[in-house]
């Protein structure tokens, strides 16, 4: 299994915690991932996503946070983990696109935000990119 921080082996499964208070998206997220070859765990809250994180040792290789939710924000949660496992690796989602930390963020790392609604596609090209994995090909993809 990948260690938070390490790039996946090839053959190695990545582990993503989704970390998101609105459950039917929690459940979508989780459901693109896991058909993609992608482990995934779910929280529907700081708490519980930093207890998975500590159930697994540490070893989840990428976090992708809402950022407003009830109780502690996704981006307190990411500081928390940061701070505990350094090499983990942070996507911001949210549907606020009028927040300062919002904001700061997409200027010093636009490739860890992503503004909601997003497609399954937006999602895994962003995934795979944070997590140093070869974009996957789209061959149903139609071109306009």
């Amino acid at each position: 299994m990948a260690g938070a921080g390490s790039i996946p082996k090839s053959n190695a499964q990545p582990a993503v915690l989704v970390v998101e208070d609105q459950k039917p998206l929690r459940h979508l997220i989780v459901k693109f991932l896991s058909r993609n070859g992608i482990q995934a765990f779910d929280a529907a809250n700081a708490g519980q996503g930093l207890s998975i994180v500590h159930q697994r040792d540490g070893r989840i290789d990428l976090a992708i946070l809402d950022m407003v939710m009830p109780g502690k924000s996704g981006l307190d949660l990411a500081t928390d983990l940061i701070r505990e496992y350094p090499g983990i690796r942070i996507l911001y989602i949210s549907g606020h696109v009028d927040s300062v930390a919002m904001d700061v963020i997409a200027r010093r790392s636009p490739e860890a935000v992503l503004l909601k609604p997003f497609t399954e596609q937006a999602l895994l090209e962003r995934v795979h990119h944070l997590l140093g994995m070869p974009p996957k090909v789209d061959h149903d993809a139609r071109s306009l």
